[in-house]
This record gives structure tokens, sequence and C-alpha cells, in this order.
């Protein structure tokens, strides 16, 4: 590739089952990345679906060739995305979100701004939630072991929309096997020095398809995302 055609922002979407989004999804965020000056790509990866979400995506591919898609082999949770997102990316600029419906790339100037005003790594804040209570509970209750473990000061640690730059993307890894990255990615920020900030974003209820994590999951996992957080803790003091 030659250095002009080099993208300066990567979106990446994690995808999971989301053949009733990822079209509008890949389809409006390329409407957004088109107002920007800078060159873009979209990456979209899959988590081994079992619907048509690869379909929808290739044949979105024969029009669009800044569309690339990653196919898992078998599902490397949340996390596992993440990690293909930051060995993938070209750009400059690395924005990783929900591939749901529930964000808009949209936002993406105001994480720019915070980005060219001097952090690494940007996480969005959901200040008006569209989400059945018990997630709302479950985020409170994951918030608190971030503040516990990880001392996180910010507002929303599991928001599914953040941006870094190439900096944050080149010192980033992902190490854990759970449905969630932003306390690993928050924690190798912490442990390189490097500044963390937050934009407020857009949030919209989920029309299509099914969340990843319902009561009986969160519930489950409460255990060992506990377990995760006190494992970043060891690792930020030793």
């Amino acid at each position: 590739m030659n250095e002009q055609d080099r993208p300066v922002i990567s979106v990446g979407l994690p995808a999971y089952n989301e053949e009733g989004n990822i079209r509008k999804v890949v389809e409006d965020s390329i409407a957004a990345l088109e107002k920007q000056p800078e060159p873009w790509e979209v990456i979209v990866v899959d988590n081994h679906s079992s619907d048509g979400t690869v379909a929808v995506v290739r044949d979105m591919m024969k029009r669009e060739p800044r569309i690339r898609i990653v196919e898992h082999e078998a599902n490397r949770f949340y996390s596992g995305s993440v990690a293909s997102i930051l060995r993938e990316s070209r750009g400059d600029y690395i924005m990783i979100m929900d591939s749901d419906g529930q964000f808009t790339v949209e936002d993406l100037p105001a994480f720019m701004d915070a980005l060219k005003d001097g952090a690494d790594f940007v996480l969005g804040w959901r200040r008006k939630r569209q989400d059945p209570a018990f997630r709302l509970v479950a985020s409170w209750i994951f918030k608190q072991m971030g503040r516990y473990w990880l001392s996180f000061s910010l507002h929303d640690l599991n928001c599914g929309i953040r941006m870094f730059n190439r900096r944050f993307a080149d010192k980033a890894e992902i190490t854990q096997k759970i449905n969630l990255a932003n306390p690993e990615l928050f924690a190798c920020a912490l442990r390189h020095g490097l500044n963390v900030d937050e934009v407020e974003v857009h949030h919209y209820p989920r029309l299509y398809g099914e969340t990843c994590n319902t009561l009986a999951d969160s519930i489950r996992i409460f255990f060992k995302v506990n377990a995760h957080m006190k494992e970043l803790h060891r690792r930020l003091k030793g």
C-alpha cells in the first residue's frame, strides 16, 4: 500500500450475530467517515457468527473496497475481537464501536478533538442510556469494581465505543478472554503513563438481535469480572 493510500482513521466493528444490524451500522459509519478530510477504513471482526453477518459484509465489500473483514474460526469473546482490531488497524486514529446499532460514528469528531488535545485513549460516556434496568445495574456494579481495583474515576467503564491514537495502539495488548475490553485497555494506559479522557456520546436502543450479556450472564460473570480486574490491579502494582 502506498503511503498516500494508507488510512488515517480506522473504525473497527466487533460483530457477533448482527445480521439485522450490520448493514446499517456500516453504511452509517461510512456516511459519517465521508464527512472527515482524512482517508479511512472500516474493519468488521466477525466473532464466529452463526447467522448471515459475514455474507452481508462481503456483499458490501463488493462495492466499497475500504471495508475489510476478519473472520474468527472460533468465538474469541469480545476481548478477542478487540485484539484483532488492534492487530489489523492501519490508521493513526482507531475507533472501536459495537455493531449493534446503539452507537454512531457521528460522534467521531468529539473523539478526534480529545485526541488532538492530548489524550491517547478516549472512552465514551453514555449520559442518557437506552438499556434495560438490569444492564444499568450491572454497569454500575462494574464501575464500582473499576473504582476499587483500577482507581477508575470517569463515568462509563463499559461503554461500547472508544477511540485511541497509534501511540496507545502500539502499546496496548489484550491478554484476557472475557466479554469486555475497556478495563484492560484502561489499565494499559495507566501502566504506560498515557493520557485518558472521555467524551459524551449518543446511545440508542437495540432494534435487532439480542445482547450478548443477559441478566443471567451478568450474574454469572460477576465473579469473573471481579477476578479480571483484580488481576489487572496486581499487574499495575507489580
